[in-house]
């Protein structure tokens, strides 16, 4: 029995209910030989995998049982594993709550803002204007009367433990600070950096923060000049430096050491702005359990956030998805125990191989993740099934399409607009996973995993291989 879905780049896929699995597939197929051809001639160590919906044969196999580290293809794993827990309409709540009464105009306690690890809560490509949610927030509490809060303003961050960064991630994240790389939170704020802006005036360097009154040291190294102003954080520390020369204003994001920090500064921020005193300090703790929820927050939907996550590649999506399913699994997002239960749900779930599949992290910038060919083919054959099936489909990228990180792939090629895929890349590791139609009306789902120095003889390599089989007629 088959079931016929479309996806919106066009094409159409056919859904076979048949209780074949991958993990159970014979070990070669029809195209082996071209395509260990084509694998041979970049050397290096290859694990790759083709394996048809329709028909539930395997095509291609080269030591697709054998893990290797997958770079961004554990993007995969992240968006199915959130699907599967939370659903692709589920929408992350950020919460504003009090620790005591309301009285005379007075909050008798602290204000609360308590996050379940929303990566889009104040994020300047969704929101014109970050602080939008927390403006909210303070205009509720207005509303109520208040006048005062007598404390301060405390952000709650638990839901993802306390490791903040990826076990180990390579270097040029520094510790969290690159923008491509910030620290991971329970209460994301405007990507977790520290927006910084530096101006000249009156012969010297100054500057202004967003959010204000973090508490973060921002120290000014720069001077006025023509030169080029730089704006850093050492890994291991919480000092912000800004070094250089400075000739006109500019403004510098800096991932923080403590991201739980900025939500509460910038609600702090926003009740002061509604002419609301606030006699407390920002700080960081636990919501006690007699606090009262006065105001939620909801994101886009999970369905909507996904195409930053798997079509653009973006990693702090990616690792604030990852601790999303764990903490619905768990009842807590943490590093050291999420990557056991993702592999305990793709086993369990999904019937990928025992022992072929680890997420230390949710991005894959963690050299110590791995997976097999079988395993990722698994887990695209199970979501495939499913019925929020589209919606992963439609958050990978399009090949040869402008809009994601397979721009230049496949430009001019059979596969061009129809193979759509997650793409992956760390040093001395390419790796292409995902879905491409063929000439003979089947659903391909296929694995290409690539570990060694030839990385740009593997990206040729993993061209040829999906339009050899966006060619494949069938026996």
């Amino acid at each position: 029995m088959r079931k016929l879905v479309h996806f919106s780049g066009g094409a159409l896929f056919v859904v076979a209910t048949l209780a074949s699995t991958p993990a159970s597939a014979p070990a070669q197929g029809p195209l082996q030989g071209q395509a260990q051809a084509i694998t041979n001639a970049t050397g290096g160590r290859w694990g790759a995998m083709a394996w048809s919906i329709k028909t539930g044969e395997t095509l291609f196999a080269i030591n697709a049982d054998e893990p290797r580290i997958p770079a961004s293809n554990n993007k995969v794993f992240s968006a199915i594993w959130a699907l599967d827990a939370l659903g692709p309409d589920y929408r992350f709540p950020t919460d504003m709550l009090i620790t005591g009464p309301i009285a005379n105009g007075v909050v008798r306690g602290d204000v609360v803002i308590r996050g379940s690890g929303d990566p889009a809560f104040g994020y300047p490509e969704y929101e014109r204007d970050p602080m939008r949610p927390v403006r909210v927030m303070a205009q509720q509490l207005k509303a109520r009367g208040v006048r005062v809060v007598e404390g301060g303003v405390m952000g709650d961050a638990s839901i993802f433990g306390d490791s903040l960064i990826g076990p180990a991630w390579p270097q040029d994240t520094q510790g969290g600070a690159s923008y491509y790389a910030p620290r991971v939170s329970g209460l994301p704020f405007q990507r977790n950096l520290l927006w910084i802006t530096v101006r000249p005036e009156g012969g010297r360097v100054v500057t202004s923060e967003s959010p204000a009154g973090t508490g973060i040291p921002v120290v000014v190294q720069a001077r006025v000049g023509g030169g080029r102003a730089l704006a850093t954080r050492r890994p291991n520390g919480d000092t912000i430096l800004i070094r250089g020369q400075v000739a006109r204003q500019g403004r510098y994001g800096v991932g923080v050491a403590n991201p739980a920090l900025l939500a509460p500064a910038a609600l702090r921020e926003a009740l002061i702005a509604e002419g609301i005193e606030v006699r407390g300090p920002v700080q960081v703790g636990k919501t006690p359990d007699n606090a009262t929820l006065l105001h939620q927050h909801f994101s886009m939907t999970l369905g909507e956030m996904l195409p930053k996550l798997n079509r653009d590649s973006d990693n702090f999506f990616a690792e604030h998805v990852f601790k999303a399913a764990a903490a619905k699994a768990l009842g807590q997002g943490t590093y050291e125990k999420a990557g056991e239960a993702s592999a305990t749900f793709y086993v369990r779930t999904a019937h990928a191989p025992n022992g072929q599949l680890y997420q230390a992290d949710g991005s894959g910038l963690s050299a110590l993740n791995r997976t097999s060919a079988k395993a990722l083919v698994a887990a695209m054959v199970y979501a495939h099934r499913q019925p929020w099936s589209n919606t992963f489909h439609e958050s990978l990228a399009i090949a040869g399409d402008r809009r994601g990180s397979m721009r230049s792939l496949f430009v001019g090629t059979p596969a061009a607009g129809k193979l759509h895929a997650k793409t992956g890349y760390i040093r001395n590791v390419r790796t292409l996973s995902g879905y491409v139609p063929t000439a003979g009306g089947d659903t391909v789902v296929f694995s290409f995993l690539y570990n060694g120095s030839n990385t740009s003889g593997a990206r040729g390599a993993q061209i040829q291989l999906g339009n050899l089989l966006v060619n494949y007629a069938g026996r």
